[in-house]
């Protein structure tokens, strides 16, 4: 029994090990998992994505400029604050032109996140598998 909690304390540990080595934050700022997860996923133009953390901020700081979230190649992506707590929830949408390499996330006075994207053009073969369909316009969820 003593082994079994022991077994489950490292699990849980390797799991939160695994989630922020992929989302490298800075400040109070935490990116607790994405829709697909982009650690396994390939991402087209014009696929949508979603990013759950503990405060990604107001509407009124994504609408103004404040925060925002650049792709590879200085491409700014469309955010759309879905839920503001419990999880905060952003819904960003990959713009034309994007390639893979090192996003960069900014929430004015929460802090920053980086993380890889791995960005296609055309069918992918990603796609096939269930996990790594893209999530539609908030909207449509």
């Amino acid at each position: 029994m003593r082994w079994m909690g022991i077994g489950l304390i490292l699990a849980v540990l390797l799991a939160a090990c695994s989630q922020t080595r992929y989302f490298r934050t800075t400040g109070n700022l935490r990116v607790l998992d994405s829709e697909p997860p982009l650690e396994r996923c390939v991402l087209r133009a014009g696929d949508f994505f979603i990013l759950k953390g503990n405060d990604f901020g107001t509407p009124d700081d994504w609408e103004s400029g404040v925060n925002y979230l650049i792709l590879p190649e200085e491409l700014p992506a469309e955010v759309e604050l879905t839920r503001e707590r419990d999880p905060a929830t952003i819904q960003a949408r990959v713009p034309e032109g994007a390639v893979s390499g090192t996003a960069w996330l900014h929430v004015e006075g929460v802090g920053e996140a980086t993380f890889e994207v791995q960005i296609e053009g055309g069918v992918t073969p990603s796609l096939a598998l269930p996990e790594c369909r893209p999530p539609g316009p908030s909207g449509s969820n």
